[in-house]
């Protein structure tokens, strides 16, 4: 009998043990799902540059590429014309002439965004700035301003993709 009542005591042990063992085990996890309306995403302002002497950093290649393709058609490149384009820099020595032949191959696709002649010269000073925050991320100094506006109007055959082209290939546009 004593037998019998200690291995009830066993069994009953490890009944407690297996229960409190089990137990947690057994319990379903409740996961609360949060839904949000009205989400507000707010983009942080970027500083301007505001002089030239602020870039110190030079392009790469595929930076270069990259960003000149997004000023001149306001969106982003994709990776086969961006590698495509980047064989070129890559089989010209001279980068100067390798970033001329892209920006010449670019200037003449249909859907760049570049102002028309009219529209460059019925607003001088909107085109100016514009095109010093296109290109350099900056506001003109008074006196870029003004002789960018006189190089203009003293010449009625600057087009805008001419000023557009001298932008992209001046020694500022290579730093940031």
């Amino acid at each position: 009998m004593r037998a019998f009542s200690l291995s009830r005591g066993f069994v009953a042990i490890a009944l407690v043990a297996i229960t409190v063992i089990a137990t947690p085990s057994c319990k379903k996890e409740i996961l609360r799902k949060r839904q949000y309306d009205n989400v507000l995403y707010e983009v942080n302002p970027v500083a301007l540059y505001t002089t030239n002497a602020e870039k110190t950093k030079q392009k790469s290649a595929l930076q270069y590429i990259s960003i000149l393709y997004t000023d001149l058609f306001n969106q982003s490149i994709s990776a086969t014309s961006l590698n495509r384009m980047s064989e070129v820099t890559l089989s010209i020595g001279d980068k100067t002439v390798a970033s001329d032949l892209i920006l010449r191959k670019l200037l003449v696709e249909p859907n760049v965004q570049i102002p028309t002649n009219d529209a460059m010269r019925n607003d001088l000073n909107q085109f100016v700035a514009d095109t010093y925050l296109r290109f350099f991320q900056r506001h003109p100094t008074p006196y870029e301003a003004f002789y960018l506006k006189k190089l203009i109007e003293e010449d009625d055959m600057l087009m805008p993709e001419m000023v557009y082209a001298a932008f992209a290939l001046s020694n500022e546009y290579y730093y940031y």
